[in-house]
């Protein structure tokens, strides 16, 4: 397994306590050939190869059936029940949880009444006793037919975000398309990812991982509508990825543009938990309402800390989010490698980049804020990283990371006066050539560099 630079540097203490935290929260979630949370840490890969080998519920779909599901709304009472009607909106709610999926694999949810061989019919009963069968075939002759059946308080709460309601329907969605209960794909269940943060289909709370999707402890806990990002993975190994959803330049969070309700934040009572599957343009996460101290981390396959939450938000893997935008909290926002766009807010930020990762624009805002440079490998193209707004005898740089994976490391500044711009240039090697460089907005001094 091949070890970021930073994290062996980070290792090694030769780093500022800066970097160290950064570095650490960035891979926290870092999977695969390791322990964590007391159990067998699982890469994607080893959960696809495991899933592969597992048997999905009777009657779902398998691998080369044609992709569609038809589905329709019972309110047909079996004997001895209450079967009240699911109202418009709770039937929008569903369609919408159904969408979450096809949104990231190439399958179809179809409304039809006339049931194919695959069909899911949406009951609600409010005589259902949770312990009973809740996704069950209709027949034993029609496998590939089942019923889901929601009690009467879950189905008056679909209308709320995050209700255990959606999360039934996200659930029996999964287990349809043939992805198999991760209880059955290794024995005794004992993986650390199998928790509800990484599918939707986990027996286990989020916490048995670490991660919270509520703001304090004791409140309700919150549940995601959308597929997680093993769910995402297994189905795109299954069908292959949809790269027709959301091309364009998405917000997902506040001023959201997304053309999904879950992604979509009003207040800030608000609490986002959801995966983001996206198929392209340059995307930004705006948590910029709340007041918590945040983490966003915008690399692939993992998680941030938002509104409260505890890695509430996920990216799936093979997805680029190029924007953060933080709040009134003290964040630490994380970069990936591609051309990233990083706004701090109120608050005493951290914002983290790698030398050479992409041309990244930097803004902490009005607080004390630490931007930390990460190293990089030595293959990576010559790129400039840019601080739009670096206030000298308040704000820090550190590069204590490259000065450690660079002994030889010599870094030539100059400030121009009619641009009111700093451009320091990177010597890695000793060849007397720039290696990297950055543009800082007014004039930096030696104390300005942490430590």
């Amino acid at each position: 397994m091949n070890i970021d630079p930073n994290t062996a540097l980070a290792r090694a203490y030769a780093t500022s306590d800066a970097h160290r935290t950064v570095v650490e929260i960035a891979h926290s979630g870092d999977r695969g050939n390791q322990i964590k949370h007391r159990h067998v840490s699982l890469s994607t890969d080893q959960v696809l190869e495991r899933s592969q080998r597992a048997d999905g519920f009777a009657g779902s779909l398998r691998s080369g059936d044609s992709a569609e599901v038809t589905y329709d709304f019972s309110n047909r009472p079996e004997t001895g029940a209450t079967t009240s009607q699911f109202t418009e909106t709770q039937k929008g709610v569903i369609r919408e949880t159904l969408n979450n999926f096809s949104d990231a694999a190439n399958i179809r949810f179809k409304e039809s009444a006339n049931a194919q061989s695959h069909h899911m019919q949406f009951k609600v009963d409010g005589s259902f006793k949770w312990q009973a069968p809740w996704y069950a075939p209709v027949s034993d002759d029609e496998p590939g037919r089942v019923q889901v059946t929601l009690t009467q308080s879950h189905a008056d709460g679909l209308e709320k975000p995050n209700n255990f309601g959606r999360h039934v329907i996200a659930k029996a969605a999964a287990f349809k398309l043939g992805l198999p209960d991760p209880t059955s794909a290794t024995p005794e269940n004992k993986y650390a990812e199998n928790t509800l943060a990484y599918t939707v289909r986990s027996p286990f709370l989020e916490t048995r991982s670490d991660h919270r999707f509520n703001k304090t402890h004791g409140e309700d806990n919150q549940y995601s509508s959308t597929p997680m990002m093993d769910d995402i993975a297994i189905m795109q190994d299954k069908f292959g990825a949809n790269l027709q959803t959301r091309t364009g330049d998405t917000t997902y969070g506040f001023n959201s543009n997304a053309d999904r309700e879950v992604f979509k934040l009003e207040s800030v009572d608000d609490l986002p938990v959801f995966c983001v599957w996206d198929a392209g343009g340059r995307d930004t996460f705006d948590f910029s309402a709340f007041k918590q101290d945040q983490v966003i981390n915008l690399r692939s396959g993992s998680f941030s800390n938002v509104g409260g939450g505890i890695g509430n938000v996920s990216i799936a893997n093979g997805v680029t989010i190029e924007r953060a935008i933080g709040g009134a909290g003290n964040d630490i926002l994380i970069g990936n490698d591609s051309d990233n766009e990083l706004e701090g807010g109120e608050g005493d930020d951290t914002l983290y980049v790698k030398a050479n990762s992409g041309f990244n624009r930097l803004s902490g805002g009005p607080g004390k804020n630490t931007f930390v440079i990460g190293a990089n490998d030595s293959s990576a193209s010559f790129e400039n990283t840019a601080i739009t707004d670096f206030v000298s005898g308040k704000d820090k740089l550190d590069i204590s990371a490259l000065r450690a994976a660079h002994p030889q490391l010599t870094v030539t500044q100059k400030y121009y006066p009619s641009h009111n711009l700093t451009l320091l240039r990177f010597d890695f090697d000793g060849d007397k050539k720039d290696d990297f460089m950055m543009s800082i907005s007014g004039r930096i001094v030696r104390s300005d560099f942490h430590p």
